[in-house]
């Protein structure tokens, strides 16, 4: 599979705090999707190092409820591993959204000092007529100190 850019220019922000967090602080990391065009669900692999932060919890975000169209939201951890896969999808026959906004939102305490990726390694994203449609991946880093 190439690793060229999308064409529809489907992609993920991960936006991590912008200053050093402290051990045993809570911060929160909105998922954004950008360039969304008729979106109808979500599915993301993500990675986390456990040794260093602990998810303390996954809210939904407004990106597939904004028009008022339920969009059940899915989440499981394992923290053993620090990985986590989150799935959100709008009803079947609905129109799906296009634009950008927070998919969800997590909630991590660090737990040691050092720094520590947090990445989506695979991402999913399928439009209304259940076409699957190319995403860009996304990484950043977290330093607790």
């Amino acid at each position: 599979m190439p690793s060229s850019a999308p064409a529809t220019g489907i992609s993920f922000a991960l936006n991590g705090p912008a200053a050093t967090v402290a051990p045993g602080t809570g911060f929160q990391v909105p998922i954004v999707l950008n360039g969304g065009t008729d979106v109808s669900s979500i599915a993301l692999k993500m990675h986390y190092d456990p040794a260093k932060l602990g998810l303390v919890n996954v809210s939904s975000g407004d990106l597939l409820t904004r028009d008022g169209q339920p969009a059940p939201f899915i989440s499981h951890k394992d923290e053993a591993d620090g990985s986590l896969i989150v799935s959100v999808s709008r009803p079947p026959g609905t129109k799906g959204i296009s634009g950008s906004g927070v998919v969800c939102v997590l909630t991590f305490q660090a737990k040691a000092a050092g720094p520590s990726d947090l990445s989506i390694n695979g991402a999913s994203v399928v439009n209304s007529a259940q076409q699957q449609l190319p995403a860009q991946n996304a990484q950043t880093s977290i330093m607790v100190k």
